[in-house]
């Protein structure tokens, strides 16, 4: 049994006259045993052994990235900055000439990012992998072996991405091969209309595949305006087609920021009927999909990391607390509850207080995947990203710890 003192946890919100609403904490003890949250007091038993001091921490869900790519990084090798590239398409005739030259480091590579993101709080990856003509399930295999050997540090998740384009990789069955390999969880999917030219035939094949192997799918969809919003739209369309509400996910989506509000709250209505959930890197370069109004409908909406110094980028932290802060930041989230709330777009939707002030984490039997930060309340972290974190997985601690008594 490990117990834990002097834990900030949030209790509620509090209304002030000349403050608007402040977030109320108090000073709690943690047991956890097994992996779980087994007690949560004010005061340690007097029979307590294997303490250890939080100093005032906060408490909050550790992280969860649920886009992120660990191959085809720069990071932990020689820097390199972006070769300049007009158009997806030409960014991947780029990637098929670089492939297998990178196997060879892939490793090393990827164990970097995830030593990255893992130092500001992650425990959770979902991890698109390319999946391709080139290097047919080269990259796969390797990234799995990298993540099973972090097994003790976070659970992931794995998606095939056909990179090169559905029907292109399909056309080998290399698709269809990766579906059968272990640890695969999604399947990926690019560009109906501007990388495969033919929205139908890319979509039949994803949810063909996923209907067959009982997989979820995650499309990139980076394609603008009414072309990208049609896209989305037959993508409703073959969710309920195929029974896969839940199932489904669209990554970056940038027709949701391209169109008026009025338009993305009706389509929002259709993607929260069928539990089709948003994935973004709130980018600053191109419109992001309007988070308040894809909420307000109900729609499930996650903040990501994507690609991390790699070709198509050399930005990226790692920390999902900054993104989550760039999100309250562009969507004008000031106010304590609306900062609060936006932790949730890093955690799939886990935060301390509900909207109305409801404790609903922790609790007793939680998996104890924590993050000790040092701030005041969610709030506070959101808005100022503090850079002192203790990270817990799974009851065991994952960064240097608090002090043991």
């Amino acid at each position: 049994m490990l117990w834990i003192k002097n834990v900030l946890l949030e209790k509620g919100y509090v209304e002030h006259p000349s403050l608007g609403y402040k977030t109320d904490t108090e000073l709690s003890v943690l047991g956890i045993d097994h992996g779980k949250i087994v007690t949560i007091s004010d005061t340690l038993p007097d029979n307590a052994t294997d303490i250890f001091d939080a100093q005032g921490y906060l408490a909050i869900p550790s992280l969860v990235d649920n886009h992120i790519h660990l191959d085809k990084g720069h990071l932990g090798g020689p820097w390199q900055a972006v070769v300049p590239m007009q158009t997806v398409a030409d960014r991947i005739h780029e990637e098929e000439g670089f492939l297998e030259s990178f196997l060879v480091k892939t490793p090393q590579r990827a164990q970097a990012l995830i030593d990255l993101v893992g130092s500001y709080g992650a425990t959770f990856l979902r991890v698109h992998v390319n999946v391709d003509p080139v290097i047919g399930l080269q990259n796969l295999q390797c990234i799995r072996d990298v993540l099973e050997s972090n097994a003790h540090r976070m659970d992931f998740e794995l998606v095939a991405f056909p990179q090169h384009g559905t029907l292109a990789t399909e056309n080998d069955k290399w698709l269809t091969q990766a579906m059968q390999q272990p640890g695969v969880h999604v399947i990926g999917g690019l560009d109906p209309a501007t990388i495969d030219r033919n929205i139908d035939a890319s979509l039949t094949v994803l949810f063909e595949l996923a209907q067959t192997y009982h997989k979820e799918i995650d499309i990139h969809l980076h394609d603008h305006g009414t072309l990208g919003i049609f896209e989305i739209e037959r993508i409703v369309d073959y969710t309920e087609k195929y029974g896969l509400k839940g199932h489904v996910q669209i990554s970056h989506a940038y027709a949701l920021g391209d169109v008026s509000l009025d338009v993305v709250a009706k389509i929002a209505q259709r993607l929260a009927t069928f539990d089709i959930a948003i994935n973004t890197t709130v980018p600053i370069d191109t419109p992001a999909p309007h988070i308040p109004t894809l909420q307000d409908a109900g729609v499930r909406v996650h903040v990501i990391n994507d690609n991390i110094n790699d070709h198509w980028s050399p930005f990226g932290t790692g920390d999902l607390i900054q993104r989550a802060s760039r999100a309250a930041e562009r969507f004008n989230l000031t106010d304590e509850i609306a900062l609060s709330q936006s932790l949730g777009l890093v955690t799939r939707g886990k935060t301390p207080l509900t909207p109305s002030g409801e404790r609903v984490w922790p609790k007793i039997g939680d998996c104890a995947n924590i993050l000790f930060v040092k701030a005041e309340s969610s709030a506070h972290a959101i808005a100022r990203v503090p850079q002192d974190r203790v990270l817990m997985f799974k009851g065991a601690f994952m960064t240097p710890h608090f002090r043991k008594y």
